[in-house]
């Protein structure tokens, strides 16, 4: 395919992404119309057959671009293992950014628990989150370290879905974002420190994996190259997160170097497009 060529196709799926995103997370996956998306991005509605095939499968690019944004965006939890401060960050990602908590909420509504995936993305990404939290609650136990992130998580997220119970609980402080986090963050804390010192061992017998299937190994967890051994695993992935760290801050001091020859953020986006989003360009501008 002819660079030109390339180029307007990448710039195609780019813009009904963006318009998608707005139209799923507004209207959920049946609602959605594929000529309304169409138009928004500045094309035809045969393009997004062309490039994604179907509906619902313009829907999984759209959820997963989301969640990989989020995971540029939001430093996880074991980067500095500070409870609070993680909750206090996905707290304001959402409470900023809606729509992807609109994009999880309606998939539930639509699929129940049938997630699906596009080149194993999602697996790997919450395999890895699982090993992660293994490593940072110093448990063997899969289901353990699942259960805790997700504990972890549902607090602020659960504020941020729903607000209409967020206002009949909490009145007029119910939009004072500063006064539910001086609550959330002491709260999150004190309840993984007493759930750390009270759960006791773990067990190391076989137990249930992330993805639900009973009896699973906790070798199930990693590639067959990085065998059943938590902690090397452990290390291998802080590794590679220290090396995706130092190439994030290169790609920063590069594109504020650019920004300062007179580069702007658009053209700047657009040349690491693919690489990170749009929103991590601003922010790594603005460090």
């Amino acid at each position: 395919m002819p660079i030109q060529e390339a180029k307007r196709s990448d710039a195609t799926r780019a813009a009904l992404l963006c318009a998608a995103r707005d139209e799923f997370a507004e209207r959920g996956l049946a609602g959605a119309r594929v000529d309304r998306i169409a138009e928004a991005a500045g094309c035809n509605k045969e393009r997004i057959y062309g490039i994604f095939g179907s509906k619902d499968k313009l829907f999984d690019a759209v959820l997963i671009d989301a969640l990989q944004e989020f995971t540029d965006v939001v430093d996880p939890l074991w980067k500095d293992g500070e409870v609070g401060a993680f909750v206090v960050r996905l707290y304001d990602y959402h409470r900023e950014h809606p729509q992807l908590l609109r994009l999880l909420t309606w998939e539930g509504l639509h699929r129940g628990d049938d997630a699906h995936d596009i080149d194993d993305w999602r697996h790997g990404h919450y395999r890895r989150k699982i090993l992660s939290a293994m490593a940072q609650f110093d448990t063997d136990d899969p289901f353990r370290a699942g259960m805790t992130t997700f504990l972890i998580c549902a607090m602020p997220n659960w504020l941020n879905l729903v607000p209409q119970l967020r206002r009949l609980m909490l009145g007029d402080r119910a939009h004072d974002a500063d006064a539910i986090k001086a609550v959330m963050v002491p709260f999150a804390e004190g309840a993984i420190r007493s759930w750390m010192e009270t759960s006791g061992p773990a067990p190391a017998a076989r137990t249930t994996g992330p993805d639900g299937a009973a009896g699973a190994e906790r070798d199930d967890l990693v590639d067959d190259d990085t065998g059943p051994d938590v902690a090397a695993a452990a290390e291998r992935l802080r590794r590679a997160q220290a090396e995706a760290d130092a190439a994030k801050a290169a790609l920063g001091a590069a594109l504020r170097r650019a920004n300062a020859d007179g580069a702007s953020a658009n053209s700047l986006a657009k040349q690491v497009a693919g690489t990170v989003s749009r929103p991590v360009v601003l922010k790594l501008l603005s460090e």
